[in-house]
């Protein structure tokens, strides 16, 4: 298939910085009010996901990948019937024991960059500044300068936006712009673990690959969690991956073993692209 790797040396495998994640026996039951069918989303989930790396999640479409991801900062609590159980431990405690008062404190550690980047209707430097203030964060003018810029340049988006701040709608960037200003209010308030939902699908492949440079370069300075569709992409960004099937984790491993020396049929199979 002609997959291109990241290349990991010995040395920055074995460092791990920043806060991982463990998934210890994690269920996901949809259970719809409405006459609608019950559904075992996710099975008896275990998994680590190493602090300060990349770990993409791949599998066919309806296998859980994007639940499981938006369940590691309790994204799924908005979905009317959705009933998890198990273990999310981060900072060692379990995020499923923490009230609702205190999930915007941890929806600030873990992050989160949607599917569609969804930009508000203000100037650019407005964008970043209010993730920052929605979390409670009050900063001087200057301070809040500083940390815009800071996220910005972070986000591989300053030099390309910083003579119109103030003055250029948000919504008046381009695709990959947009994305990646997402990505600068997310950071924007320092989190552990950005949690990214198919962040390139409507991306063009200049815009994409914007995207795959800025998640390298952010590699070790947080932990970042992806769920895509491109193989591809996976081989590229990602440190470990994790193969999903039928709500199940079926595989997981160092990016390069899981592509290259798979230990199921079902895994070989999606990854050679004989299903989807």
């Amino acid at each position: 298939m002609g997959f291109q790797f990241k290349e990991i040396t010995a040395e920055a495998e074995e460092v791990h910085t920043g806060f991982g994640v463990d998934i210890i026996d994690f269920n996901v039951h949809y259970n719809p009010k409405k006459g609608g069918e019950p559904k075992h989303a996710l099975k008896d989930i275990n998994l680590k996901i190493k602090g300060g790396l990349v770990t993409a999640f791949i599998g066919p479409s309806g296998c859980g990948k994007s639940t499981l991801i938006r369940s590691i900062n309790r994204m799924n609590d908005t979905i009317e019937g959705c009933k998890p159980s198990g273990q999310i431990i981060f900072d060692g405690k379990n995020i499923y024991d923490i009230g609702k008062e205190n999930l915007p404190s941890l929806r600030t550690r873990i992050g989160m960059i949607a599917q569609k980047e969804n930009v508000f209707p203000k100037t650019i430097f407005e964008n970043v500044a209010y993730g920052i203030k929605i979390h409670g964060l009050a900063l001087s003018k200057n301070d809040m300068a500083e940390q815009v810029e800071c996220a910005l340049t972070k986000a591989a988006l300053w030099d390309e936006v910083k003579d119109d701040l103030r003055s250029k709608m948000a919504t008046a960037l381009s695709g990959g712009q947009k994305q990646r200003l997402c990505i600068a209010r997310a950071i924007a308030i320092n989190p552990e673990i950005l949690l990214m939902d198919e962040p390139c699908s409507a991306l063009d492949p200049i815009a994409t690959a914007k995207v795959e440079q800025l998640i390298n370069e952010l590699r070790g300075q947080f932990t970042i969690a992806i769920v895509t569709h491109s193989m591809h992409q996976a081989a590229r960004v990602s440190d470990h991956t994790v193969f999903m099937y039928e709500g199940e984790v079926l595989e997981e491993g160092k990016t390069e073993n899981v592509f290259l020396r798979p230990q199921h049929q079902q895994t070989a199979g999606f990854i050679t692209g004989k299903y989807g």
